[in-house]
């Protein structure tokens, strides 16, 4: 009987310096946001995504994240699929973490009670299940054999489908209590 599941030999050294750079990189982007002089560009993006979290701009978001995680992917993907390359990821890792916080940040210094809800119930988690995919990515692509290149587009989708989740779902039912 042929087994269905992949053996992952998990890299413990890459796990670990994956947390560990995501922890910096969130500490970094704080430290940013207080001491930086932002550009123009995050400000309309901060305002931007808050306008279509309350409206439920879905097609806009799911989009916007798809495209985004998409390129995030496959470049997450062609890194790992050279072993050589696979730490290289982590400097990827260390800027996205560093966008995520500075936006975290902004977003909710635009609008306190409105962007704190939106940063802690829709940004964050897409964000920090984004970064998990990212990881399992690396991880796991050679799984699935010829259809590897293809997994980049599954988890895109699927984060975006996620954060339609967020959006809709908890969000929704948020606002409603509150």
């Amino acid at each position: 009987m042929r087994n269905l599941f992949c053996n992952v030999k998990w890299d413990k050294k890459y796990l670990l310096a994956f947390i560990i750079v995501l922890i910096c990189s969130i500490i970094s982007g704080i430290v940013l946001c207080i001491v930086a002089n932002i550009s123009d560009y995050l400000y309309n993006f901060a305002d931007d995504y808050v306008y279509y979290v309350f409206n439920f701009k879905s097609g806009t978001l799911f989009f916007g994240r798809f495209f985004s995680s998409l390129i995030y992917f496959y470049i997450f993907f062609l890194l790992a699929k050279f072993n050589n390359l696979k730490y290289l990821t982590l400097l990827l890792c260390f800027i996205k973490g560093v966008f995520l916080s500075l936006y975290a940040g902004i977003i909710f210094g635009m609008n306190v009670v409105g962007g704190g809800i939106v940063v802690i119930f829709v940004f964050l988690p897409s964000t920090l299940i984004s970064l998990v995919l990212c990881y399992l990515i690396t991880e796991i692509y050679n799984c699935f054999g010829k259809f590897s290149p293809l997994l980049p587009i599954a988890a895109a989708a699927a984060d975006g489908i996620l954060l339609l989740i967020f959006v809709n779902v908890i969000f929704r039912v948020i606002i409603a209590i509150v």
